[in-house]
Order: C-alpha cells, then structure tokens, then sequence
C-alpha cells in the first residue's frame, strides 16, 4: 500500500519560508533607502546654507558632506539624484581649493554628474551643472550640455539661472544662435518668482545688468514685455 503524502504539509513550511525571507528583504531595502534618503536630505540642506552664506563653508564642512552624500551612494547606488548631489558638493571643494587641485576636483564632479545623467537622461538640472562643470573645464562637450538643458528644462528657473550665467560668463565661446537662447533664459529668469531674485543681485553684482537687460529689450528675436525691470534699468 502505498502511503498518501499531503502536499500541502510539504509546501506549507516552504511558503512560509519564502514569505519570511520576502518580508526581510523589503526589510531591508527600506532600511537603505530611508538611510540614503536621509544623508541625502542633509546633504541638500547643507548646500542650501552654503549657497545663502558662501561665507561660513570651510573645507572640513564640505568634506563631511562629501562623506555624508556617499553614505547615501551607498546604501542606495542606483539612485541619479545622490550622484547630483555629489557633484555638487565637490563644486564647492574645488571652489575652495588651491588651483593645482581644482582641475582634478571638478574632474571628478563631472564623472559624478556624467553618473546622474547616465541614470535620469532627460533631467535638465543635471545638464546644466555639467554646463557649469564643462566650462570651467574648457572641455569639449560644452556646446553639448548646453543644447541638453535647454532643451529639457527651457522653463525651469533653476536652469535658466544656470544657463543665464554660465552663457554671460563665457559669451565669447557661444554662436550668436546661442547667445540668443542664453538671452531668453536671463528673460526667463528675471520673470520667475523663484529665480528672479537670485538673478537680479548676480547680473547686479557682477555689472551685467545694464548689459543683460539691453540684451533682452533690443535682441531681434523679440520678447513680450514682460521684463518690466529692465525697462526701469535703461530709462
């Protein structure tokens, strides 16, 4: 007689093995990726303060937010935004470091920033910062970047702060095509709630507000008027 094995008493254990091991997984990931997200929160405020008091950012605070934004790469790898942020950070060491470093520092700013793109290809913001990079690097890719954030983010303000003044910055380098699509982001910019501000006191402080504004009036391309600073600037 053959005896009668219940399958279900030999598939019961294994079921609830595997739901175990799931729940541990899930876990497990949501530990990580609550850790990543939480260095990477305090990286984000870290850059916010260092931009608002430029003044206050000493080569040991970036270095612990450089170890801060890893921490995060680390827990969660995959993940583009992480990757801006480390590009970000290490803008700012090479901004404070000796010129013999800065080149190899912004380097690898790039490869960071190249990592984000590779992850979230149509992100603008990610773009411009490799505009920023690029320039500073006399690279090759310039005209490149340039085309990608604006081609991605022509009405995002922190794109068109970015390309506003990397394009007033380097104005020598750009086709007169280009120096037109740069005079639409400065447009764009100075009309945003979001950005306007930031980008009246950098063409104020720099001496390029006479010149932008007369860029934006006087462009043949045209524009709706909407600029009311500038009309205030050049009266």
């Amino acid at each position: 007689m053959v005896a009668f094995v219940n399958k279900n008493i030999i598939t019961a254990p294994i079921l609830q093995w595997s739901v175990g091991l799931c729940a541990l997984v899930t876990l497990y990931l949501a530990f990580c990726f609550g850790s990543a997200s939480i260095y990477a929160v305090a990286t984000e405020k870290n850059i916010e303060r260092w931009v608002k008091h430029p003044q206050d950012v000493t080569p040991n605070v970036i270095n612990e937010t450089k170890q801060t934004i890893l921490e995060a790469i680390d827990y969660h790898s995959s993940h583009p935004h992480y990757y801006n942020l480390l590009g970000k950070t290490l803008e700012w060491e090479a901004y404070l470091s000796t010129t013999e470093d800065q080149i190899g520092i912004l380097q690898q700013a790039k490869k960071a920033y190249l990592k984000s793109a590779s992850l979230r290809q149509n992100w603008p913001d990610t773009w411009a910062d490799l505009l920023s990079v690029e320039t500073q690097l006399q690279g090759e890719n310039i005209n490149l970047y340039f085309d990608n954030a604006n081609q991605y983010g022509p009405f995002i303000p922190t794109v068109n702060s970015k390309i506003a003044q990397v394009g007033l910055e380097n104005w020598q380098q750009f086709t007169p095509q280009r120096r037109s699509i740069i005079i639409e982001h400065i447009a764009r910019a100075l009309t945003h709630p979001k950005s306007q501000g930031e980008m009246y006191r950098y063409l104020q402080s720099s001496g390029l507000l006479k010149f932008a504004c007369a860029a934006i009036i006087y462009n043949p391309r045209g524009y709706d008027g909407k600029v009311n600073l500038c009309k205030k600037v050049l009266k």
